[in-house]
């Protein structure tokens, strides 16, 4: 396994974004089955095996992306920028990752479980189920989202200006 250091700057990024969302995720999904009142069972977990997974998938993914734009770039760009876009991007592509969980979710419950819903009756609530996944987003996550990407996003722009200056 290799160590932070022998990472690049933008695997760095790409990995610390996807470990803040997902765990951002989990202890949000948490807090809403604490405040619920839920019992914790598995069939209140079964949606965090959606949820963490886009969480961390999206983040990574517009971390990927938003790095490579910023790539080589020493013009001093403020970070708070790019973690705007980070999280804006993460945020946009969240649905469609939840969706995809969901409908995996769905399959394999489809395949294993002795009763299941079927895909005509589950489909209305796979897409509610995304919208509230969009809206408790952006509701818990997403200042402490900006805040913690902020400081991954200077951390990126320092390594990023160390390596196109020659230094390391």
């Amino acid at each position: 396994m290799a160590d932070a250091s022998s990472m690049s700057p933008r695997a760095g990024l790409v990995v610390a974004s996807a470990l803040v969302a997902m765990a951002l995720a989990i202890v949000a999904y948490g807090l809403v089955v604490a405040m619920s009142g839920a019992q914790w069972m598995w069939a209140s977990l079964k949606p965090l095996l959606a949820i963490a997974p886009a969480a961390a998938a999206s983040a990574g993914l517009a971390a990927w992306w938003v790095g490579g734009w910023h790539a080589g770039d020493t013009t001093g760009k403020p970070p708070l920028r790019m973690a705007f876009r980070i999280v804006a991007l993460a945020f946009v592509q969240f649905p469609v990752f939840v969706l995809a969980g969901l409908l995996v979710s769905q399959l394999l419950d489809q395949v294993f479980a002795a009763q299941s819903l079927g895909f005509r009756e589950a489909w209305p609530l796979l897409s509610a189920i995304a919208v509230y996944a969009l809206m408790l987003g952006v509701l818990l996550g997403a200042l402490p989202a900006m805040a913690i990407e902020l400081f991954i996003c200077r951390r990126y722009l320092r390594q990023t200006a160390a390596t196109v200056r020659g230094g390391k």
